[in-house]
């Protein structure tokens, strides 16, 4: 079914409005009449798009994802940049994303993972998506076939460890000037502690 540019502006508005209510109030205190007024949404225009208020606040989980994922891999897209500094675009794109935005970081950390198992494990795989984006480093370290299989989810499950303490420590504004850190434990697994730090330097010289 195709949707005219209004439909897909309201259902959008309708998303971002449950994630804020999600955020403000927690998932034991959403109140949908709340969030249709808040979005000017119609009960009508709800139940034609969603069973239920679970299935409203899944698809609205899974468009913040897009949209930060769009974020990463625009981030990364320059093609005559060397993999280390594609690394650090696309990761600064991302801890600005969640800089700005200090209570949709929270709700993609804590307030939907939170709501139940499936919603944990979905953005367990969110996380691991981003491994992947990592692969290349094995060619960059010329001893990609001495590296453990599942050393990229290791790189990137070290750099979500400091991203989560963050956001949960109520610090998410501060992400930004933790981009050469957090990329030093992206890209030490490949390019080895010296020239890691290299890189580090360079990303805190960019600001």
């Amino acid at each position: 079914m195709h949707r005219t540019e209004l439909e897909r502006a309201t259902r959008e508005r309708l998303l971002d409005a449950l994630l804020v209510e999600l955020g403000e109030k927690g998932y034991s205190e959403i109140e949908l009449a709340g969030v249709l007024r808040s979005c000017d949404v119609s009960v009508t225009t709800f139940e034609a798009e969603f069973v239920d208020m679970d299935a409203g606040l899944f698809a609205a989980y899974e468009q913040l994802l897009g949209r930060l994922r769009r974020k990463v891999i625009d981030g990364c897209a320059v093609d005559d940049a060397e993999w280390p500094q594609r690394v650090r675009l696309g990761l600064r794109a991302l801890l600005g994303e969640l800089a700005a935005d200090q209570q949709l970081a929270q709700v993609l950390t804590r307030s939907y993972p939170s709501i139940s198992a499936k919603a944990r494990a979905r953005y367990q795989s969110f996380i691991e998506e981003f491994a992947p984006l990592l692969r290349e480093g094995r060619e960059v370290s010329g001893i990609g076939d001495e590296l453990p299989g599942e050393v990229e989810m290791l790189a990137v499950g070290a750099a979500e460890a400091i991203i989560f303490e963050e956001i949960e420590s109520g610090r998410a504004a501060r992400l930004p000037s933790l981009c050469p850190a957090i990329l030093f434990s992206l890209l030490v697994p490949f390019l080895g502690p010296r020239a890691a730090s290299a890189e580090m330097e360079l990303a805190r010289q960019a600001g």
